[in-house]
């Protein structure tokens, strides 16, 4: 039986309807008979607003409770703390204008959560209550907020908090926030002006201008790096998530392939997951590792370019499996369709080596518990 990673406890309810009126998927509807309140987990697309909004607890959320949050930043005993959006980030030019204000430096405890609007307010409160000094929260942009109102949500709570440290005689300086989004970038002298970019942008951000290079539209960005996985030239790369750093990342786990191989304790596999797809704690950023099987991960599963897939076969990966966001759900409207017909091209050329058998797409939802796991589990039966 698969279980849910958000549950409603209607015993525990105090039918203030809030949940009912901040939830952005309709997910959370009202039974006008009982007066009950009804969680539909099919539209549930685990943003966490919810749960940051319920004043009776009456909401579980299995993924960055703000129990462990806490735990976590208590173990680190640092001076400041930046909560970013996963789909946000901090450029070098702000990141040293925070600096140079003594609101950021380089021993910042840095928490990347799926949205900032899943943040109760008493969690930076208690935050600042167990020695950290100063918060910035980094939410994304308010029209790029992957899950329509959250990034909103976040900093209209984050408002209302500096103006009760005000009026408590408190420091309102301790809080604070900076917009950002991440976007794809062009390099012009490598731009061969293909147009595949172009041709392949789900916001239309991208057009060819003279002389016969590739312009995007950073306002129109989406930020899902479909662009660079098309881009023969490697001139295109998404901030964070760069080819040459994604490339050395894989690189770097040659070593640990071959120590598993000599345990003998099965194929070793890859995995490269949409960070809306999938979400482990926040120390297990970009890539980590379970027994044999190491996890890579993207902003969505578009971005993935055959190269990536390519070195890790020559690492050493027994297999490939590439985990993108159900079909209809994508943070990116077709991301996913786009990376599932990139895969299906890969496997038609592995055939030539007969490696097609080794790379396969699957689609699951952070809303059900073991879902990836249960993926793998089958990909890896399939490799042995």
């Amino acid at each position: 039986m698969i279980e849910n990673s958000v549950k409603l406890h209607s015993e525990y309810c105090g039918k203030c309807l809030i949940c009912y009126s901040v939830c952005p998927f309709e997910a959370i509807s009202l039974n006008r008979e009982t007066g009950d309140l009804v969680l539909d987990i099919e539209k549930c697309q685990v943003c966490g607003i919810c749960f940051s909004a319920c004043p009776s607890s009456s909401i579980e959320i299995v993924y960055y409770r703000t129990a462990i949050l806490s735990s976590y930043i208590e173990k680190m005993r640092r001076d400041n703390l930046m909560l970013i959006c996963k789909g946000s980030m901090i450029k070098n030019q702000v990141k040293e204008n925070l600096k140079k204000h003594g609101i950021l430096d380089d021993n910042s405890i840095q928490l990347r959560v799926p949205c900032v609007g899943r943040i109760p307010p008493e969690f930076l409160l208690k935050a600042l209550k167990s020695g950290v000094k100063k918060v910035v929260v980094v939410p994304c942009e308010g029209d790029k907020c992957r899950f329509k109102a959250g990034s909103n949500v976040g900093v209209f709570r984050l408002i209302l908090l500096q103006k009760l440290l005000r009026q408590l005689g408190l420091n309102s300086n301790a809080l604070s926030f900076v917009r950002y989004f991440i976007r794809a970038q062009i390099n012009k002298y490598k731009c061969i002006g293909c147009g595949n970019c172009a041709y392949i942008c789900p916001g239309n951000a991208i057009k060819i201008v003279s002389p016969g290079v590739a312009q995007i539209n950073e306002d129109a960005c989406l930020g899902c790096g479909a662009c660079v996985s098309v881009c023969p030239a490697l001139a295109i790369n998404l901030e964070g998530f760069e080819n040459d750093l994604i490339l050395e990342t894989i690189s770097k786990h040659r070593p640990l392939i071959n120590e598993e191989k000599v345990k003998k304790k099965g194929p070793v596999i890859a995995v490269f997951y949409c960070q809306w797809a999938n979400f482990p704690t926040p120390d297990k950023y970009f890539t980590y590792a379970e027994e044999n099987v190491v996890f890579f991960e993207v902003p969505c599963s578009s971005i993935i370019n055959p190269l990536y897939i390519l070195r890790a076969f020559y690492e050493g990966f027994d297999g490939i499996l590439v985990a993108a966001c159900k079909k209809s759900e994508c943070k990116f409207e077709k991301g996913n369709e786009i990376a599932e017909k990139h895969i299906k091209a890969l496997k038609d050329l592995l055939k030539q080596i007969n490696l097609e058998d080794r790379l396969e797409i699957c689609f699951i939802a952070p809303r059900y518990l073991g879902d990836l796991n249960d993926q793998i589990k089958l990909f890896i039966d399939k490799i042995k």
